[in-house]
């Protein structure tokens, strides 16, 4: 794609000549200058060079005084890139083509005092310009596109897009339009809606003669429908809809530029695209809260990555808005009274539950139930929901007798923990004499603090159990979830979710065989062997890091691929991927990609972001155009522990994962895998997908 586009450029032979020069100047400027590696690498810090390299190679004649200046201008670009940078980076705010739209203007408003530096002609002798390029073959192509009898508007839309690289034709035309299709369904259909819009809007407005210019509609129009409805915003129907909106706001800003920098006779260039952009961002950056327009959280330079990442990670990485909590009992408890029920959680106090053990047939005690001992829940331990301190206790409150209540000590025997600032939890109506924890103590998840009781108001035993804000007993309720358990009666395997009444729950089990294989520890390394389709020895090391922002993450010396990942007392699973789909590394993503670090046998579901997969690619594409608005292709993503072996000294776990492709509500098998755990951690793991067939070992 790259190679087409710079190709295109080359139409005019020396502006992409030029365009071309002063990137590599800025770049190794800025290389040897020892800024930042990742932005060189994007582009970020030298696609200003280029713009204003193929512009002056547009505008002038080559000479030794031009190829002067546009070194001095390349250099000048990235300077103003950097400062200009660095000023709205604090902000979160892009500089686009300011740098170049200023450079430029350095350049082109003192021209006529170099005497030695003239403007060129070679756009009037176009023809010329075509055969010195490529001869007589090139030169017979562009004669042949150029006489094609095409719709108006879509000469207009090739035409415009041309004019980005500052060229009138529509064999450039035709090359960007099939590498915006091939790169990217979202910024194609986006240009045509920029291009549209803009056009019906000069239309009606009659403003043709100030902003329909074939350059104004590809660098101003086009690049805001693709800034704001795909790029710095996930792309949705709203940001299309915004599109539609700001094209014609563009347009306004646009005509005042060009008026007002006629008296000076200087060209607005690409400022109004810019300064909308700028301008909207930031404006979109002061709400208090993100809904319908939603700006992009983490930069892919793909809409479609953007897109499918976002959708995946806002329902799947929830969980990093809470802190792990667990059920604070051992076996299996049913939700009596749930947020907002029916008896007592009303209010700032609605967001709580209430639990007891519960026969088969329904019932909380034995006997007749007149006494707190014939009730199954009655002293049986309450254990931490998870790693914290003690900062409040109450342990002196008599037990009720069943029937009465005590509304002097409403909570009854109670403690409340300290897990994280702001993130308290409290257990109430404990039995007297009971805890076994004090103030200030520090306790680990699932130890046991207490036993159920009767205390306070509660006619019949039960515990109460509620997440709050401060660690007052009683305070107000905070509407926080569990962050694993398991739904006994629909036989499922919930995650950050909140019990509704009537409900048979349990905790989970972590094993320890499994947290240890998946509990890769920073600054350590793994090593894994394959063989390719040809029998050839393939062998990757990982190593385990944590960055800056404490994300933890495996990295293939041999092909720099990354996989971030997070695990948790119960969960490991991938957040993200980048590298190389050759790698060992990525077919162990897609194998691990979630894992549950239980031996209960529940299938664990999820969602594999589609553009991580490596699937039908005219499906694919369809999916690029209508994800905006709905997604037709899911891939679904399960996982079991499908074989334990006891031995004590050769225990093994074996575990299935398969992602299943749907495409308009048919569902087909896309890929399966099968990993294998031991005393040593993951022993191997096998992916097939279709004849595609990876089988790697760990090497000890």
């Amino acid at each position: 794609m790259a190679i087409a586009v710079m190709l295109a450029t080359f139409l005019n032979f020396y502006a992409g000549l030029s365009g071309l020069v002063a990137v590599i100047i800025a770049v190794l400027l800025a290389n040897s200058l020892g800024f930042d590696k990742v932005q060189l690498r994007n582009g970020v810090l030298s696609f200003n060079a280029l713009i204003t390299g193929i512009g002056l190679g547009t505008y002038f004649d080559p000479g030794i005084v031009f190829f002067t200046l546009l070194a001095l201008s390349s250099v000048l670009t990235l300077i103003i890139s950097v400062a200009l940078g660095g000023r709205l980076f604090k902000y979160g705010l892009p500089y686009l083509s300011i740098p170049f739209v200023l450079t430029f203007w350095f350049i082109l408003l003192p021209s006529s005092l170099y005497e030695n530096l003239g403007l060129t002609q070679r756009n009037i002798f176009w023809i010329n310009e075509m055969y010195s390029v490529g001869g007589n073959s090139l030169l017979s192509i562009f004669q042949y596109i150029e006489s094609w009898e095409l719709n108006k508007l879509l000469e207009i839309y090739l035409r415009s897009l041309s004019s980005i690289f500052f060229q009138d034709n529509l064999i450039t035309g035709v090359i960007l339009a099939v590498v915006l299709l091939l790169s990217s369904r979202i910024f194609f259909s986006l240009s045509i809606l920029g291009f549209v819009s803009a056009y019906i809007f000069a239309q009606f407005s009659g403003s043709e003669a100030a902003s329909i210019t074939y350059y104004n509609i590809g660098a101003n129009f086009i690049m805001v429908a693709i800034a704001i409805g795909g790029f710095f915003v996930i792309p949705s129907r709203y940001s299309y809809l915004w599109t539609i909106l700001l094209v014609p706001l563009t347009s306004i800003v646009l005509v005042f530029f060009t008026k007002l920098f006629n008296y000076i006779q200087l060209p607005v260039f690409s400022l109004p695209y810019s300064l909308v952009t700028i301008a909207f961002v930031h404006f979109l950056q002061q709400r208090a809260n993100q809904k319908k327009l939603i700006l992009t959280p983490i930069q892919h330079y793909s809409p479609e990555t953007n897109l499918y990442a976002y959708l995946n990670n806002k329902e799947r990485l929830s969980r990093f808005l809470y802190y792990p909590v667990q059920l604070p009992f051992w076996g299996e408890w049913t939700v009596t009274q749930g947020h907002d029920g029916t008896f007592t959680h009303k209010d700032e106090w609605g967001k709580a539950f209430d639990f007891m053990i519960l026969d088969d047939e329904g019932k909380s005690y034995q006997s007749g139930g007149l006494s707190c001992e014939d009730y199954y829940c009655f002293g049986k331990p309450v254990t931490a929901p998870a790693d914290g301190f003690v900062v409040e206790t109450i342990n002196h409150i008599e037990d009720n007798p069943v029937g009465e209540v005590n509304t002097t000590h409403n909570w009854g025997n109670s403690i409340v923990i300290q897990h994280v600032p702001g993130i308290y939890a409290q257990l109430s109506h404990l039995k007297k004499d009971s805890l076994k924890v004090k103030k200030g103590d520090y306790v680990k998840s699932g130890d046991v603090l207490a036993q159920c009781g009767n205390s306070g108001r509660s006619p019949y035993p039960h515990l109460h159990f509620q997440i709050q804000n401060n660690p007052a007993v009683g305070a107000e309720t905070s509407d926080y979830p569990i962050s694993y358990y398991l739904n006994i009666k629909q036989k499922n395997l919930e995650q950050f979710a909140r019990p509704a009444e009537g409900d048979v729950v349990s905790n989970l089990r972590q094993h320890p065989l499994l947290f240890n294989a998946f509990n890769f520890l920073p600054d350590t390394s793994i090593k894994f062997c394959s063989r390719d389709e040809s029998g050839n020895e393939i062998t990757e090391h990982w190593d385990a890091y944590t960055d800056a922002f404490n994300y933890k993450y495996l990295y293939s010396r041999e092909t720099d691929a990354v996989a971030y990942y997070t695990c948790d007392n119960m969960m490991f699973y991938f957040t993200a991927f980048y590298g190389s789909r050759k790698s060992l590394l990525y077919y162990f993503f897609l194998s691990a990609y979630k894992i549950l670090l239980s031996d209960t046998p529940v299938p664990v579901k999820d969602n594999i972001p589609i553009h991580l997969l490596k699937k039908k690619k005219l499906i694919s594409s369809l999916n690029d155009f209508t994800a905006p608005f709905f997604n037709f292709l899911k891939a679904g993503y399960t996982t079991r522990v499908e074989q334990i072996n006891h031995f004590p000294d050769t225990p093994e776990i074996q575990i299935s994962t398969e992602t299943i492709l749907t495409v308009l509500g048919k569902q087909s098998p896309n890929t399966e895998s099968r990993i294998t755990i031991n005393q040593y951690g993951i022993d191997s793991f096998k992916y097939i997908s279709g004849k595609k067939v990876v089988h790697a070992k760990k090497i000890k």
